[in-house]
């Protein structure tokens, strides 16, 4: 390029300059073809030249500067066919696609008749954009020219028609080919797997093996791989590998990453971990983030952790989607101590701006007790998204703020933001828990009239529960009458739970019946239905569950507690005696009891469905995990600290009674989370208001 700079030397000939601008094109080198172009100009080539303005549009097209081929094409006295091709076709592969429809449009106008490749340009813009109606208007023109059976405009129109979720037309051009290569393939297989067609994905990949076609790439295995994770399929899985190996594509970045996702999604962890230590290259970002969120999905916190670690000593840093697994999976098991450590990792690496992965840490403080946490984080969120907004009345929800709930609801709406189904489930919820049924059938009957949301199963249930937990039973079992489906298992247990708490034996059985047909393994069903026979004192019917339960070898699912301490999680079950501090713990349990009964507080012996004296009742509720928990986190830890508690099942009347009476007499902030909510306990009181 030293012989352009000179100004007395003369231009390359058309043929030569041409060559020069496809060479820089090729290479992307856009500050030699600019200096070319400069060249050119000052000679006078470039105006004067057709030929030579459209290598300078391709040229500038190649190199990622779409707005100079623009201005050269807008200099061309008189575009030719040449000329429309390579702007389209260049506006479509620099993702300009609204500018690359223009220009075909503005083609067609000009009277411009399109061949096969710039049409191929124009139907990957309509893809670009999942725009279906520019689309079908360019398959139109296609037909009307005879192109809409060649091979590439047929396959880009295919691409098309599947990216906009329109799979039957997307068939139906495909079917209608001649000839089929692998791009065809590839293009059908993809639209199958990236529309929840999972099955045909596979059936598709299959078809083309057996139709002979080597010309597999990369691209058509990932897309089956993506089905096969989809399906859960670990064989089909393992077949993919075999074939994928004997393609040679093993060690390809992309296809390696989607056989690591794939044996993750398959539940085939060992595998999905050989996959990223087949060598040093396959640690990146992608099959890290894959390998966590595999081990989260099977509660392998610990692996997951190990694995987060292992991508930084491979100096892979964690991108928002590896953040927000991690956060997830913190919050699934309540790991405030490795959640607030991601948190400050967040911080450090900037990704506190990404408004998903701040929400991630809205839900995890609050999953973890810590609500004040969580609402002043959502309130340092710079931009409150849908995930953002689900996820701040999720956390009201589960610690039973339900006019808050429903004041958050309001604010989203109001901001322009439209709720989803998630968002229905919270709010319904934290209506339920704080017993605001009226407010909740409002919100329920809006989904469909306002926001043209179709109510799903989850949103009955949540209306089932809302009356179960008021009592208004009767109201309950009419909704469920008037369903428009059939209650899943959530509705008929929570309708069950309510029947035991209310003592309604007819109702109860009902319900019972209804869900052992759907959860036949569901010990929990003769567990309440045991509680309503002992409520109305009717034994007989108790011991009849009991052997009922001890024939069918049906055991009851095991209460148990834990609570982090000194850096350990300490588990507890229901008169449980194996840990070190026995001793300590059964002084401080027994010195709590006497404090708590000269405080006012009376053993609710009704809760346990034994016919035992009050005496042994009464021992028996006293050692319950969470009570256990509390007497030991009391003795361990230090008394500015609150105690945060999780229980895997619902808190018991009677413990629920005592931990206020606790939370008084020793002066401390007692959370505990069972399966459903959040309890806080302070100065004798609980958040719940005894509404639970």
């Amino acid at each position: 390029m030293g012989k352009l700079r000179g100004q007395n030397t003369r231009p390359p000939d058309a043929a030569s300059a041409a060559s020069l601008l496809q060479s820089c094109g090729r290479s992307g080198d856009l500050r030699r073809g600019r200096a070319l172009h400069a060249h050119l100009l000052l000679s006078g080539a470039a105006a004067a030249s057709t030929f030579l303005a459209n290598h300078l549009i391709t040229m500038y097209s190649r190199c990622a500067d779409a707005a100079s081929a623009v201005r050269v094409f807008g200099a061309v006295p008189r575009p030719n066919l040449f000329s429309w091709t390579t702007l389209v076709s260049g506006l479509s592969q620099n993702s300009m696609h609204c500018d690359a429809l223009a220009a075909f449009a503005a083609m067609r106008r000009a009277d411009v008749a399109p061949t096969q490749f710039v049409l191929s340009s124009a139907a990957r813009a309509a893809a670009g954009l999942a725009a279906p109606r520019p689309g079908a208007q360019l398959h139109c023109v296609g037909v009307r020219l005879g192109f809409d059976t060649e091979l590439f405009v047929a396959s880009n129109l295919a691409d098309m028609y599947s990216k906009c979720g329109l799979l039957r037309e997307a068939c139906r051009v495909f079917d209608q080919m001649p000839h089929k290569d692998a791009v065809a393939w590839t293009a059908m297989i993809d639209g199958y797997a990236k529309n929840g067609s999972l099955q045909a994905a596979v059936l598709a990949f299959w078809d083309m093996k057996c139709e002979g076609l080597v010309g597999a790439d990369q691209h058509v295995f990932c897309s089956a791989l993506s089905a096969a994770g989809g399906l859960k399929d670990g064989w089909l899985g393992r077949s993919l590998h075999c074939c994928i190996v004997k393609a040679g594509f093993g060690l390809e970045t992309a296809v390696r990453n989607a056989l690591l996702d794939m044996y993750a999604k398959t539940g085939d962890l060992e595998n999905a971990s050989r996959v990223v230590k087949i060598d040093r290259g396959g640690w990146n970002v992608v099959s890290g983030t894959s390998l966590i969120v595999g081990y989260l999905e099977t509660n392998r916190v610990e692996e997951a952790l190990e694995t987060y670690t292992e991508l930084w000593r491979q100096g892979v840093e964690p991108n928002e989607f590896t953040f927000a697994s991690m956060i997830k999976g913190c919050a699934m098991q309540a790991l405030l101590e490795q959640g607030t450590q991601l948190h400050a990792q967040v911080i450090k690496t900037s990704w506190i701006s990404d408004s998903f992965v701040a929400s991630t840490l809205v839900d995890m403080y609050g999953k973890c007790g810590l609500i004040s946490l969580s609402i002043q984080l959502f309130n340092e969120i710079g931009y409150h998204t849908e995930v953002a907004w689900n996820a701040v009345i999720n956390v009201y929800a589960q610690h039973g703020h339900g006019w808050k709930a429903t004041q958050a609801f309001d604010r989203m709406t109001s901001s322009g933001i439209r709720p989803n189904h998630i968002t229905f489930v919270s709010l319904l919820t934290a209506c339920s828990h704080a017993g605001l049924v009226d407010e909740g059938l409002k919100y329920f009957y809006s989904m469909k009239d306002e926001h043209g949301i179709e109510p799903k199963e989850e949103h009955f249930s949540c209306i089932i529960d809302m009356y179960g937990r008021a009592g208004r039973l009767y109201e309950a079992e009419k909704f469920i009458s008037e369903m428009p489906v059939k209650p899943n298992a959530h509705g008929w247990c929570s309708l069950l739970g309510a029947c035991r708490m209310r003592g309604n034996k007819e109702l109860g059985e009902i319900a019972a019946q209804n869900l052992m047909k759907l959860e036949p393994d569901n010990t929990g069903i003769h567990v309440s239905l045991s509680g309503i026979y002992a409520s109305l004192g009717q034994w007989e019917d108790v011991k009849a569950v009991r052997k009922l339960m001890r024939d069918s070898r049906i055991k009851k699912l095991p209460g148990f507690s834990w609570v982090d301490a000194n850096k350990q999680t300490h588990v507890f079950g229901s008169e449980d005696w194996s840990h070190p501090q026995q001793e300590q713990i059964y002084k401080k349990l027994e010195a709590l009891s006497e404090r708590i009964k000269e405080e006012g507080y009376v053993p609710d012996t009704i809760s346990l469905p034994l016919n035992l004296e009050d005496s042994a009742k009464e021992r028996l509720l006293r050692y319950h995990s969470e009570r256990i928990a509390v007497a030991f986190a009391l003795i361990s830890m230090p008394p500015t600290k609150p105690i945060i508690v999780k229980k895997n099942l619902r808190i018991c009347a009677d413990c629920h009674s005592a931990l206020k009476f606790i939370s008084k007499v020793e002066s401390r902030d007692i959370i505990v989370r069972d399966n459903s909510r959040f309890h806080h306990f302070v100065k004798g009181r609980c958040s719940c208001g005894d509404y639970w």
